[in-house]
């Protein structure tokens, strides 16, 4: 009798434990790679209201769209990211598959939010990766001497 109170014990204790740790953060990470080849952690991720990426809890100024190449769930096993430089931002899903188009985020807070693509809205719960369209590139105009 007293292994059964003892087991009892141990499996509300654990049960306890496992519901205060997924509310303190059961999001899920993000990596956000960088132009420059940086890759930064978020957990959550999320977006300010300067439409900044951010990286966690709190007010940050978050990081710019423009400098960031692409968005990656923090997971081991994903389907590959095509490799180029494309002229429009390009959604890959978990299952590989891939849609180009302007992406514009919607509502997202601690890692999960909705991103409208040709008028389509997507959850990010089925996304692996996000990469933007690179910058363009201003073209200069230089003046001859003659």
């Amino acid at each position: 009798m007293r292994y059964l109170y003892l087991s009892v014990a141990v499996f509300a204790a654990f049960a306890a434990f496992t519901l205060s740790a997924s509310a303190q953060g059961g999001w899920r990470g993000w990596n956000i790679h960088l132009l420059d080849g940086t890759t930064l952690e978020a957990n959550p991720l999320g977006m300010n209201e300067a439409g900044r990426f951010t990286r966690g809890m709190g007010e940050q100024p978050g990081i710019e769209r423009s400098k960031i190449s692409y968005l990656s769930i923090g997971r081991r096993e994903l389907p590959p990211l095509p490799e180029g430089v494309f002229k429009e931002d390009m959604v890959v899903m978990l299952d590989g598959t891939y849609t180009l188009g302007a992406v514009k985020f919607r509502d997202l807070k601690f890692s999960e939010g909705t991103i409208l693509q040709n008028g389509k809205e997507i959850s990010t719960e089925n996304i692996a990766y996000i990469k933007f369209a690179q910058p363009k590139k201003k073209k200069t105009t230089q003046k001859r001497s003659t």
